[in-house]
Protein backbone atom coordinates (compact mmCIF):
# COMPACT_ATOMS: atom_id res chain seq x y z
CA UNK A 1 0.00 0.00 0.00
CA UNK A 2 1.23 3.36 -0.87
CA UNK A 3 0.73 6.72 0.43
CA UNK A 4 -0.13 8.70 -2.55
CA UNK A 5 0.11 12.70 -2.40
CA UNK A 6 -0.98 15.10 -5.00
CA UNK A 7 1.39 17.28 -6.60
CA UNK A 8 3.85 13.67 -6.50
CA UNK A 9 6.00 13.57 -9.74
CA UNK A 10 6.57 17.10 -10.09
CA UNK A 11 9.94 18.19 -10.87
CA UNK A 12 11.52 19.08 -7.62
CA UNK A 13 15.08 19.76 -8.23
CA UNK A 14 16.53 23.20 -8.26
CA UNK A 15 19.58 25.19 -9.19
CA UNK A 16 21.75 26.23 -6.60
CA UNK A 17 25.22 26.54 -5.32
CA UNK A 18 24.79 23.90 -2.56
CA UNK A 19 27.16 20.67 -2.53
CA UNK A 20 25.52 17.76 -3.95
CA UNK A 21 26.05 15.82 -0.65
CA UNK A 22 24.09 16.39 1.45
CA UNK A 23 25.52 14.60 -0.36
CA UNK A 24 22.40 14.69 -0.12
CA UNK A 25 23.01 13.30 0.96
CA UNK A 26 21.03 15.61 -1.04
CA UNK A 27 17.48 16.84 -0.39
CA UNK A 28 16.15 18.75 -3.31
CA UNK A 29 18.27 21.72 -3.29
CA UNK A 30 21.26 22.28 -5.56
CA UNK A 31 23.45 19.41 -6.32
CA UNK A 32 20.39 17.18 -4.76
CA UNK A 33 19.70 14.72 -7.44
CA UNK A 34 15.85 14.72 -8.86
CA UNK A 35 15.66 11.25 -7.08
CA UNK A 36 15.24 12.54 -4.15
CA UNK A 37 12.22 13.31 -4.75
CA UNK A 38 9.82 16.62 -4.66
CA UNK A 39 9.44 19.05 -3.31
CA UNK A 40 5.91 20.31 -4.07
CA UNK A 41 4.40 20.57 -0.37
CA UNK A 42 0.74 19.34 -0.27
CA UNK A 43 -1.88 19.79 2.31
CA UNK A 44 -3.34 17.29 4.64
CA UNK A 45 -6.66 17.53 2.56
CA UNK A 46 -7.48 13.97 2.28
CA UNK A 47 -3.63 13.43 0.76
CA UNK A 48 -3.54 11.09 3.86
CA UNK A 49 -6.72 8.72 3.53
CA UNK A 50 -4.53 6.20 2.23
CA UNK A 51 -1.93 5.01 4.79
CA UNK A 52 -4.00 4.00 8.26
CA UNK A 53 -1.00 2.08 9.93
CA UNK A 54 0.16 4.29 12.59
CA UNK A 55 2.92 4.09 15.56
CA UNK A 56 3.42 5.32 18.62
CA UNK A 57 5.76 8.56 19.38
CA UNK A 58 9.35 7.29 19.65
CA UNK A 59 11.27 6.54 22.51
CA UNK A 60 14.00 9.26 23.77
CA UNK A 61 17.76 8.59 25.10
CA UNK A 62 18.94 11.52 27.68
CA UNK A 63 21.80 13.77 26.83
CA UNK A 64 23.19 15.52 30.15
CA UNK A 65 24.17 18.36 30.86
CA UNK A 66 27.73 19.71 30.53
CA UNK A 67 30.25 20.99 27.56
CA UNK A 68 31.41 19.47 24.77
CA UNK A 69 34.19 20.34 22.05
CA UNK A 70 31.53 21.81 18.88
CA UNK A 71 33.17 22.10 15.19
CA UNK A 72 35.65 19.96 13.45
CA UNK A 73 38.15 18.84 15.73
CA UNK A 74 41.29 18.47 13.47
CA UNK A 75 43.12 16.10 16.18
CA UNK A 76 41.11 13.21 14.44
CA UNK A 77 39.33 14.90 11.27
CA UNK A 78 40.91 15.85 8.14
CA UNK A 79 37.97 16.83 6.19
CA UNK A 80 37.28 20.55 8.10
CA UNK A 81 35.38 23.09 5.80
CA UNK A 82 35.04 25.96 6.79
CA UNK A 83 32.15 26.39 8.53
CA UNK A 84 32.87 24.03 11.38
CA UNK A 85 35.15 26.20 12.36
CA UNK A 86 36.41 27.10 14.93
CA UNK A 87 35.79 24.07 17.34
CA UNK A 88 35.10 26.00 20.37
CA UNK A 89 33.82 24.56 23.84
CA UNK A 90 29.38 25.07 24.02
CA UNK A 91 27.95 24.07 27.48
CA UNK A 92 24.14 22.54 27.66
CA UNK A 93 21.64 22.38 29.62
CA UNK A 94 20.37 18.50 29.76
CA UNK A 95 18.30 17.43 26.99
CA UNK A 96 16.00 14.77 25.97
CA UNK A 97 16.34 13.13 21.95
CA UNK A 98 14.42 11.16 19.82
CA UNK A 99 16.24 7.13 19.75
CA UNK A 100 15.71 7.12 16.27
CA UNK A 101 14.70 9.50 13.17
CA UNK A 102 10.77 9.94 13.08
CA UNK A 103 8.86 7.15 11.28
CA UNK A 104 6.60 7.38 8.54
CA UNK A 105 4.41 4.96 11.53
CA UNK A 106 4.68 7.95 13.97
CA UNK A 107 4.25 10.72 11.22
CA UNK A 108 1.18 9.20 9.78
CA UNK A 109 -0.55 9.38 12.98
CA UNK A 110 0.18 13.22 13.21
CA UNK A 111 -1.36 13.62 9.85
CA UNK A 112 -4.72 11.29 10.91
CA UNK A 113 -5.01 13.38 14.04
CA UNK A 114 -4.65 16.37 11.70
CA UNK A 115 -2.02 17.76 13.28
CA UNK A 116 0.11 17.26 10.12
CA UNK A 117 0.29 17.91 6.12
CA UNK A 118 1.10 14.47 4.28
CA UNK A 119 5.03 14.51 3.05
CA UNK A 120 5.29 15.46 -0.23
CA UNK A 121 6.30 12.28 -1.82
CA UNK A 122 4.97 8.82 -2.04
CA UNK A 123 5.21 6.80 0.97
CA UNK A 124 4.94 2.56 0.74
CA UNK A 125 3.23 2.66 3.56
CA UNK A 126 3.61 -0.98 5.00
CA UNK A 127 7.17 0.38 5.71
CA UNK A 128 6.02 2.21 8.80
CA UNK A 129 9.16 1.98 10.34
CA UNK A 130 11.30 3.81 7.57
CA UNK A 131 11.66 7.33 7.96
CA UNK A 132 9.68 9.44 7.54
CA UNK A 133 10.58 11.84 4.59
CA UNK A 134 9.53 14.37 1.92
CA UNK A 135 8.96 16.66 4.88
CA UNK A 136 9.97 20.48 5.13
CA UNK A 137 11.42 22.14 7.66
CA UNK A 138 7.96 23.53 9.17
CA UNK A 139 6.27 20.43 8.55
CA UNK A 140 8.62 18.81 10.47
CA UNK A 141 8.17 21.48 13.53
CA UNK A 142 4.30 20.70 13.50
CA UNK A 143 5.02 17.28 13.80
CA UNK A 144 7.64 17.77 16.85
CA UNK A 145 5.44 19.93 18.23
CA UNK A 146 2.29 17.34 18.02
CA UNK A 147 4.28 14.94 19.73
CA UNK A 148 5.14 17.42 22.71
CA UNK A 149 8.47 18.13 21.67
CA UNK A 150 10.77 20.16 19.34
CA UNK A 151 13.66 19.97 16.99
CA UNK A 152 17.14 19.89 18.21
CA UNK A 153 18.85 23.20 18.32
CA UNK A 154 22.18 22.00 15.88
CA UNK A 155 24.62 22.03 18.90
CA UNK A 156 22.08 19.70 21.00
CA UNK A 157 22.23 17.98 17.76
CA UNK A 158 25.45 17.36 17.51
CA UNK A 159 26.26 16.66 21.23
CA UNK A 160 24.07 13.84 21.33
CA UNK A 161 25.48 12.57 17.92
CA UNK A 162 29.67 12.91 19.24
CA UNK A 163 29.08 12.80 23.28
CA UNK A 164 31.77 15.17 25.01
CA UNK A 165 35.11 13.66 23.32
CA UNK A 166 34.81 15.07 19.75
CA UNK A 167 34.13 12.29 18.39
CA UNK A 168 34.67 12.28 13.95
CA UNK A 169 31.44 9.67 14.03
CA UNK A 170 28.63 8.74 16.33
CA UNK A 171 30.54 5.58 16.88
CA UNK A 172 34.27 7.08 17.36
CA UNK A 173 36.86 7.88 15.05
CA UNK A 174 37.21 4.27 12.84
CA UNK A 175 35.86 5.28 9.30
CA UNK A 176 32.40 4.50 8.21
CA UNK A 177 31.00 0.85 7.23
CA UNK A 178 27.42 -0.41 5.72
CA UNK A 179 27.42 -2.04 8.86
CA UNK A 180 27.47 1.45 10.76
CA UNK A 181 25.44 4.04 8.40
CA UNK A 182 23.01 3.75 5.36
CA UNK A 183 25.42 5.36 3.24
CA UNK A 184 26.40 5.83 -0.41
CA UNK A 185 27.24 2.40 -1.57
CA UNK A 186 25.33 0.64 0.77
CA UNK A 187 21.56 0.52 -1.15
CA UNK A 188 20.26 2.95 -2.67
CA UNK A 189 16.92 3.89 -0.34
CA UNK A 190 16.00 4.44 3.41
CA UNK A 191 15.98 1.33 6.27
CA UNK A 192 14.09 0.76 8.95
CA UNK A 193 15.30 3.22 11.53
CA UNK A 194 17.44 1.75 14.30
CA UNK A 195 18.42 -1.24 12.42
CA UNK A 196 22.22 -0.60 12.86
CA UNK A 197 22.76 -0.50 16.40
CA UNK A 198 26.68 -0.74 16.03
CA UNK A 199 26.64 2.68 14.84
CA UNK A 200 25.06 4.38 17.96
CA UNK A 201 26.22 7.66 19.60
CA UNK A 202 27.71 7.69 23.38
CA UNK A 203 24.29 8.43 24.53
CA UNK A 204 22.62 5.34 22.25
CA UNK A 205 20.68 7.39 19.75
CA UNK A 206 20.91 5.88 16.31
CA UNK A 207 21.02 6.55 12.48
CA UNK A 208 22.46 10.21 13.32
CA UNK A 209 24.70 9.30 10.75
CA UNK A 210 23.19 8.01 7.66
CA UNK A 211 19.72 6.61 6.92
CA UNK A 212 18.16 10.76 6.55
CA UNK A 213 19.30 14.12 6.37
CA UNK A 214 18.12 15.10 9.73
CA UNK A 215 16.85 18.92 9.94
CA UNK A 216 17.70 21.05 12.61
CA UNK A 217 15.66 23.79 14.74
CA UNK A 218 18.82 26.51 13.35
CA UNK A 219 19.11 28.43 10.25
CA UNK A 220 22.01 28.46 8.56
CA UNK A 221 24.79 30.85 9.06
CA UNK A 222 28.37 29.54 7.81
CA UNK A 223 30.24 32.08 10.02
CA UNK A 224 27.78 31.41 13.36
CA UNK A 225 30.48 29.38 15.11
CA UNK A 226 32.82 32.35 14.83
CA UNK A 227 30.65 34.45 17.45
CA UNK A 228 28.25 31.95 18.95
CA UNK A 229 27.29 32.06 22.36
CA UNK A 230 28.71 29.23 24.66
CA UNK A 231 26.11 28.41 26.48
CA UNK A 232 22.83 26.71 24.83
CA UNK A 233 23.43 28.55 21.63
CA UNK A 234 19.98 29.82 19.80
CA UNK A 235 21.44 30.04 16.10
CA UNK A 236 21.23 32.34 14.19
CA UNK A 237 18.78 34.91 14.60
CA UNK A 238 17.86 35.06 11.13
CA UNK A 239 17.98 33.74 7.32
CA UNK A 240 15.99 31.50 5.03
CA UNK A 241 18.33 28.51 4.88
CA UNK A 242 17.92 25.42 7.82
CA UNK A 243 20.87 22.88 8.72
CA UNK A 244 20.47 19.46 7.93
CA UNK A 245 23.29 17.35 9.71
CA UNK A 246 24.21 13.35 9.65
CA UNK A 247 24.38 12.88 5.86
CA UNK A 248 21.99 10.14 3.83
CA UNK A 249 21.67 6.93 2.31
CA UNK A 250 23.15 9.17 -1.17
CA UNK A 251 26.11 10.80 0.88
CA UNK A 252 30.00 9.63 1.04
CA UNK A 253 31.58 9.64 4.14
CA UNK A 254 32.26 12.87 4.79
CA UNK A 255 28.60 13.97 5.10
CA UNK A 256 28.69 11.62 8.16
CA UNK A 257 30.84 13.39 10.25
CA UNK A 258 29.38 14.81 13.72
CA UNK A 259 30.66 18.48 12.46
CA UNK A 260 29.75 18.15 9.10
CA UNK A 261 26.94 21.32 8.32
CA UNK A 262 24.69 21.49 5.58
CA UNK A 263 21.86 23.65 4.51
CA UNK A 264 18.41 23.40 3.18
CA UNK A 265 16.15 25.68 1.96
CA UNK A 266 12.61 25.85 4.15
CA UNK A 267 10.61 24.46 0.98
CA UNK A 268 12.76 21.85 0.62
CA UNK A 269 11.62 18.49 1.18
CA UNK A 270 12.84 15.19 -0.52
CA UNK A 271 12.94 11.10 0.15
CA UNK A 272 16.54 11.61 1.80
CA UNK A 273 15.84 14.31 4.03
CA UNK A 274 13.95 13.50 7.87
CA UNK A 275 14.35 14.33 10.99
CA UNK A 276 14.33 13.71 14.78
CA UNK A 277 12.81 15.36 17.56
CA UNK A 278 13.98 16.55 21.25
CA UNK A 279 12.55 17.46 24.29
Amino acid sequence: MTLVVAGCGSNGKKSSSKSSAAGDGGAATGGSSASAGTTAASTSSGASATCTAIAEVGELVQVPPGEFPMGCNAAVDDACSDDEKPLHTVTLSAFEIDKTEVTQGAYTACIVDGACEAPGCTWDCEKTDNPASCVTWAQAGAYCAWAGRRLPSEAEWEKAARGSDGNKYPWGNDEPTCALANMAGCGDAAIAVGSLSAGASPYGALDMAGNVVELVADRYDAAYYAGSPTSDPPGPPGGSRYTGRGGGFKSDPEFLRTSKRDWYDASDAAASLGFRCAH
